[in-house]
């Protein structure tokens, strides 16, 4: 278990326990279960970043400096993701140019504004007052989680990293991965934790059906911009005008 989180810690942050290089995404993928620990232990970091800086800075720049962080503790992984996706989707071209778009690593018009529009909600929902740090510790935890649940067993059409990734997800890695989303949703935040959950869910399968219904293939991309969507609707849930 302490191996498999390792694999997952190297792999999804900045932090790195091991001197070996991250296994490839097989191995990752068979120790999916950790990754909502993963965003528990960044959750920490963001809520306690979140805390000191208010100390000294108003919202909007504390929230600035959050996020700044964010991006800094995974790497930028999935935001790479994210604006490929956006790239390629939002194209008005056949789906196999679409998929060539997607494979192209080059920062495109759609994937530049789909990038700022991203960060830019981040900021401002950290940025409004009192905002719940439940919330903010909640959002990676819960983005971790949904990129195992709505991966688990999917169909991949090309034989590449995603393949590897979900090929290698078992039931028990999923039914762990959701209990501790879960769990940690109600522990934390009660029935309207729950209803978050609930909400980055949908949310995360309506993601996957439009990427579905754009692309013909799923890949990595595509699993790390369910992160960054299910992220982002935590903290819009949250700064909410209920």
């Amino acid at each position: 278990m302490i191996k498999s989180f390792q694999t997952v810690l190297g792999f999804l942050s900045v932090f790195k326990v091991s001197a070996r290089p991250t296994g490839d995404l097989a191995q990752v993928g068979a120790a999916a279960w950790a990754f909502p620990l993963v965003g528990a232990i960044l959750g920490t970091i963001l809520v306690i970043a979140y805390d000191v800086l208010g100390i000294f800075f108003p919202p909007f720049v504390t929230a600035i400096f959050v996020v700044a962080l964010w991006i800094f503790l995974t790497g930028g992984l999935h935001l790479d993701g994210w604006a490929d996706c956006w790239d390629a989707m939002a194209a008005s071209v056949s789906p196999e140019r679409r998929n060539d778009i997607l494979k192209d690593s080059r920062l495109g018009t759609f994937g530049a504004v789909a990038l700022v529009v991203l960060i830019g909600l981040k900021i401002s929902t950290l940025a409004v007052e009192n905002f719940s740090q439940t919330m903010l510790f909640l959002a990676p935890v819960i983005g971790r989680s949904m990129m195992v649940i709505v991966s688990y067993k999917v169909q991949c059409s090309n034989a590449g990293m995603a393949e590897s990734f979900v090929s290698s997800l078992d039931k028990n890695s999923v039914i762990t991965a959701s209990v501790i989303g879960i769990g940690g949703s109600l522990l934390l935040a009660g029935f309207f934790g729950l209803a978050v959950i609930t909400c980055a869910y949908i949310g995360s399968l309506c993601f996957k059906r439009l990427a579905e219904s754009r692309l013909t293939l799923f890949n990595g991309d595509v699993i790390g911009s369910i992160c960054e969507f299910s992220e982002v609707l935590v903290l819009l849930i949250g700064c909410a005008k209920w």
